[in-house]
């Protein structure tokens, strides 16, 4: 039975916005910082910067790029997005690994170059790290790789091998359950396998078939396995009846 009175939705990815905005901006920081340490005082002069500009190889716009295009992706955050972040800062830490072993001595200012590398090298590291651990409550694991589906906080009673639980949320993809007494279900089933589980509030009383995501002894991550169209138009249904009560 639904014991919460309200259902709401997946929380607003703010912390992955952020990201997204520091995304963007990094590249003309990056270009900026280099531009500002070449050691000519008037860099900033439209003529010098434009032959700066000019001077700056192909592989540095691409990468540039590439960041710039994370940064925009992420303002839709899914996991096809913060996939291709990850990847992308992955590859800038290549890159400024690569640039502290073989800085060219005949650079303007190679200490200056250098010390930027180690400092973009441990920003890089630390916003990987960030974008890494931090994506949850973001981004649903139950998502598929090209859009969020929406979630939402629904309690609502499961059977499983006659054991009770409750659902903390759900999606049209699958569902977090909390179990309501012990169980040693843990020990039986793994990631991976496949069980039948029941809806108390849906009319139907045929079986949802579903494969386990992640299993403890509190709690169960789902997905509904497909070709389930009447269970997920119920479920639908359901929670729009929810929601519209608020």
């Amino acid at each position: 039975m639904i014991t919460t009175n309200s259902v709401s939705a997946l929380k607003k990815p703010v912390g992955i916005y952020i990201l997204a905005i520091l995304f963007i901006l990094a590249p003309i920081g990056n270009i900026l910082i280099s531009f500002a340490g070449s050691g000519i005082s008037n860099w900033y002069e439209p003529s010098i910067f434009i032959a700066f500009i000019q001077t700056m190889p192909v592989w540095e716009w691409l990468w540039l790029g590439l960041l710039f295009l994370a940064g925009l992706l992420l303002f839709r955050p899914h996991k096809l997005s913060w996939s291709f972040a990850i990847a992308t800062l992955i590859l800038i830490l290549c890159i400024n690994l690569y640039r502290i072993f073989s800085i060219d001595t005949n650079s303007i200012n190679p200490q200056y170059l250098k010390i930027f590398s180690v400092i973009a090298l441990f920003c890089t590291l630390g916003v990987l790290v960030i974008a890494f651990y931090f994506r949850f409550p973001y981004l649903d694991r139950r998502a598929n790789w090209i859009k969020n589906l929406e979630r939402f906080d629904l309690q609502t009673e499961i059977k499983l091998n006659d054991i009770k639980a409750l659902t903390e949320s759900i999606s049209t993809s699958g569902c977090k359950v909390n179990f309501t007494a012990p169980h040693n279900l843990s020990l039986a089933l793994k990631p991976g396998d496949s069980v039948a589980i029941y809806f108390s509030e849906l009319s139907s009383s045929e079986a949802v078939n579903c494969s386990i995501i992640e299993i403890t002894t509190d709690t169960l991550r789902l997905e509904f396995l497909p070709q389930q169209e009447q269970f997920i138009v119920q479920l639908k249904r359901l929670i729009k009846s929810k929601a519209s009560l608020l």
